[in-house]
């Protein structure tokens, strides 16, 4: 039976006394963005973390060395491998990109972590991949439903747009402006992915709170308007916005990505805003739009500094 919880995240601050920190948790993708972030949590919180690459001897593998117990070489396309790679692990952490594989490749991971007895699986997906919400036919919808019906102990967190997309866009932003199809009015929500390694970390802290249950994970949100104005406000420069119809807008991105953008403009996050809100406001560390511009070298560029 297809069964979770959506979390409810009350407003207060959690303070951890971790007594799970003896486990051993395999990270899969350990190389990527958000396996580092994962690792980085995982060291401070006091896990022994099992790293899993596809090349544990490449360039990517040797820069994560001494923040891993381990590193094991694993595919998430290779069934045999992460058999392999699961022995003796208490917990799982995995996520996947843009694959034209993706479904089988997450249900290859949650058939291993049955077959080793994980005690918890934690799932990042999407959020305009939620079940019955998200966008038709996504294979994140369809891992995460896998993974529910899997009866592995879970956590499926699902991120919102993220902050690093604006990385390296200075000039032209600056030139260009900011281009949209949805109303000034309309709800964009962002989070960086070090704070997706944070919330990883929870979800391994406090397995009572997070166990079979979903939750959509943000760290800023606010209105188009108030997004444009963020921009205008730390970079010192009147920077445009135009807000082009649908079609127009999807044209400047690859198809695959088309059915993402359409869905941020005919569904989007207003029904989950004020869930999304609330675990916001319980987290008050994470890193908020205008701060992760600031660190990023959007601030005071003005029009004139760009060449």
């Amino acid at each position: 039976m297809r069964w979770f919880r959506m979390l409810a995240l009350a407003p207060v601050l959690l303070l951890n006394a971790n007594a799970y920190a003896d486990s051993t948790v395999l990270v899969g993708g350990a190389t990527g963005r958000q396996g580092n972030a994962v690792i980085e949590q995982l060291n401070e919180r006091g896990y022994a973390v099992r790293c899993m690459t596809r090349k544990p001897e490449g360039k990517k593998a040797q820069r994560i060395r001494e923040r891993c117990t381990e590193i094991v070489q694993g595919d998430y396309g290779d069934p045999v491998s992460l058999d392999a790679a699961m022995s003796g692990v208490d917990k799982v952490f995995f996520y996947s990109g843009f694959s034209m594989n993706e479904l089988q490749e997450g249900k290859n991971v949650i058939a291993a972590a049955q077959k080793a007895g994980v005690q918890h699986v934690v799932y990042t997906s999407g959020a305009a991949s939620e079940p019955g919400k998200g966008v038709a036919g996504s294979a994140k919808t369809e891992v995460e439903l896998a993974l529910v019906d899997s009866g592995v102990p879970f956590t499926v967190l699902r991120p919102v747009a993220f902050m690093e997309n604006f990385d390296r866009q200075q000039k032209r932003t600056l030139e260009k402006g900011i281009f949209d199809s949805r109303a000034p009015e309309r709800i964009v929500v962002f989070i960086s992915i070090p704070d997706i390694g944070f919330f990883v970390g929870e979800a391994f802290d406090d397995p009572e709170r997070w166990l079979n249950s979903s939750a959509n994970i943000a760290a800023d949100l606010m209105t188009v308007e108030e997004y444009v104005d963020t921009y205008r406000r730390v970079t010192g420069a009147n920077i445009a916005y135009t807000r082009l119809p649908l079609d127009e807008y999807l044209e400047m991105f690859p198809k695959p990505l088309r059915p993402l953008f359409r869905w941020y403009e005919e569904t989007g996050y207003e029904s989950s805003a004020s869930s999304l809100q609330t675990a916001i406001d319980r987290y008050p560390n994470l890193t908020g739009l205008e701060a992760y511009l600031r660190a990023t070298g959007w601030a005071d560029i003005g029009a004139d500094s760009v060449e």
